[in-house]
């Protein structure tokens, strides 16, 4: 795993590679796995598949990705350093920007970005610990938005903001763990309750808000209020 990036996914016995799409070829194949999980699950999903779908050689392939797995943490990597990029205006709070909108409008990104990447998505979910290679990037993926999220706790604590309460990290992992599993309910569509990622929005900004801030949620202002004078 790469140390300066923790979404760079590594192929086994080879030089590390970003699989981020850096080619036009890595992109034609990770944009036909994507395509392809939408109908076959991965543990059905062959590499001869793919290099169809691509319309590429073998050898090309295994130049690329040494795996479907590979290729799968490839989606990792692309997909969550995008998410990782729209919830910056919660983990990166202006103070300019109250509390509740950053919040809002850091899950609706994600969630959007969520529900456009599904198959994917669903794939990494059903499959993170069966391999070692995919063990190690989504715990590197949950780690980097743990610290992240735990960052601005902490922030949001000292400034006044937030109350006190358990340790941030550990809100923030279970925060995070929380809504993965929320958003890939959805996306499967067996529960009435929550019939795709879009109905998440108001259940998750409620859970974030109350695990935040306490039971009235966000303030809706960037700074405390000061103290009117008698």
């Amino acid at each position: 795993m790469n140390e300066a990036n923790p979404l760079v996914a590594t192929r086994s016995g080879d030089r590390p590679r970003a699989h981020g799409g850096s080619s036009d070829t890595e992109l034609a194949i990770l944009e036909a796995t994507e395509r392809l999980l939408a109908d076959v699950p991965l543990h059905d999903l062959s590499v001869a598949q793919i290099i169809q779908a691509a319309g590429i050689s073998r050898a090309t392939f295994y130049f690329y990705f040494s795996s479907k797995f590979a290729v799968v943490s490839g989606l990792l990597a692309r997909v969550m350093e995008g998410i990782f990029e729209v919830v910056q205006p919660f983990v990166r709070r202006d103070e300019s920007v109250a509390p509740d909108q950053a919040l809002r409008d850091s899950l609706e990104a994600s969630i959007g970005l969520w529900a456009s990447h599904r198959p994917a998505l669903r794939a990494i979910h059903e499959h993170w610990n069966t391999t070692d290679e995919l063990r190690g990037l989504w715990t590197s993926v949950v780690s980097r938005f743990t610290d992240a999220v735990a960052d601005e706790i902490e922030r949001e604590r000292k400034a006044g903001l937030a109350p006190p309460g358990p340790d941030a990290h550990q809100i923030a992992a279970t925060l995070l763990w929380g809504t993965e599993r929320c958003l890939y309910v959805a996306g499967l569509g067996v529960d009435p309750n929550l019939p795709d990622e879009t109905h998440t929005l108001e259940p998750l900004l409620a859970l974030w808000s109350g695990a935040l801030y306490g039971g009235a949620g966000a303030p809706r202002t960037a700074k405390p209020a000061r103290a009117k004078s008698s």
